[in-house]
């Protein structure tokens, strides 16, 4: 078994490879390399509690305290960038000169965030993908009274909810015709677009941004295409990333929108590991983003290295919180078509539901609830098993799910 593994990135994928590394057995040297300073921080919270938090007390966002990385003896070498892998010596450069040779090489870089190239260089213009981001905009939100959110996916409105939670008038702006249009069912989508509508939260669909308007080198506003100015003082960039991959691709390793890797997260060289945002499963049609997949895709890799069973398969899932509606999701939501079928199902809870997503064959390809857990285990249990219920019968309060299951297992 190799006796030097390096890890570079410090996020979730990264974290949890480390621990998966020492849970299977891995007895050898393991260094985390970080671009940010100080301990990791959990990425969930980064748009939702840490914004409206005071930050007398941010050790509680910590993804790892520094008594973990003691008692996994893990090294972490934080506020450093890695800068060129030479694959044939095995060997790591870092920006501050200093070398690091490895046997086994795991990359955990993650992704960056889509910029706007209108609003370069002005103050108030913010993205949020990594703790710095957040401590920057949880420090300029101070006395603004009014924000512009571009982007009506999870990180924009998770945003555009803090911000308004706190006393910011917030305006967002959505190319596409509802929002969550890549990642959520229409059903989801209206339930969303009512719930922040209810908040004051004043949604552009259909619209883009004509002119960023700017005063003394600030941002100032938004004209949109349709004419409409948006006057405000802050604006929140959300308009999805891309995979970090000039490392990889600098040493020669095979990319597309990703790191390409196999079902045990190897790259193109044997002896590289990709996982989390960055990596691209050969043959898959997208990367997914979120913490179960870098948990998911670094014990493969963990289990890779040490010779141990792969884990099970299972369905990806996703959550996200917004004005304390908790919605959370299983599988991918198919694209909407006009073969595509949605299922709603009443939960148990007060205002709890499920939509379930039929794929155009007909088979269940996802299950979103909101406020109702119990219809997302059952959906998620489903899709774990590969049963798709009869979606006539989903929408039917007295179809009982649990013999469903039960009865499919025997």
């Amino acid at each position: 078994m190799s006796d030097k593994i390096i890890i570079i990135g410090a996020s979730h994928a990264g974290i949890a490879c480390a621990e998966q590394l020492r849970t299977n057995g891995f007895a050898g040297q393991i260094t985390i390399i970080d671009r940010l300073n100080g301990l990791p921080l959990e990425r969930p919270p980064l748009s939702k509690a840490f914004l409206q938090a005071d930050g007398s007390d941010d050790a509680k966002f910590l993804l790892r305290r520094s008594d973990w990385f003691t008692a996994y003896q893990i090294d972490l070498v934080d506020g450093r960038i890695a800068t060129a892998i030479d694959p044939v010596q095995k060997q790591i450069s870092l920006d501050d000169g200093c070398r690091y040779n490895y046997d086994r090489l795991v990359l955990a870089t993650g992704a960056v965030p889509r910029q706007l190239a209108a609003a370069s260089g002005l103050d108030g213009v913010f993205v949020l993908r990594h703790p710095d981001d957040a401590h920057r905009l949880r420090m300029a939100i101070g006395g603004r009274r009014h924000a512009v959110v571009i982007g009506g996916g999870y990180i924009g409105l998770e945003v555009a909810a803090s911000l308004t939670k706190i006393g910011v008038k917030v305006d967002v702006i959505e190319m596409a015709d509802r929002l969550l249009a890549r990642v959520a069912s229409p059903p989801i989508s209206d339930f969303f677009a009512e719930l922040h509508q209810s908040h004051d939260v004043r949604l552009h669909l259909g619209a883009s941004s004509d002119e960023i308007l700017q005063q003394d080198g600030s941002f100032a506003g938004i004209r949109l295409d349709s004419g409409m100015v948006l006057d405000a003082e802050l604006l929140l960039i959300g308009i999805g990333v891309s995979p970090d991959l000039e490392l990889a691709a600098d040493a020669g390793l095979a990319c597309g929108n990703g790191i390409l890797v196999n079902a045990r997260m190897q790259t193109s060289l044997d002896d590289i590991f990709a996982i989390g945002d960055v990596a691209l499963i050969d043959g898959a049609a997208l990367r997914i983003e979120s913490v179960d997949n870098a948990q998911v895709t670094a014990a493969c890799a963990a289990a890779a290295i040490c010779g141990t069973a792969q884990p099970a398969l299972a369905a990806p899932w996703f959550w996200s919180e917004q004005f304390d509606v908790r919605l959370q999701s299983a599988g991918i939501v198919p694209l909407a078509t006009a073969e595509v079928q949605y299922s709603m199902r009443l939960g148990k809870r007060e205002g709890g539901f499920s939509v379930w997503s039929y794929d155009q064959a007909g088979a269940l390809a996802a299950v979103e609830a909101v406020r109702d857990p119990a219809g997302y285990m059952l959906g998620k249990k489903c899709l774990d098993e590969g049963l798709s219920p009869d979606p006539d019968e989903i929408v039917n309060a007295d179809f009982d799910l649990k013999a469903f299951i039960a009865e499919a297992a025997q």
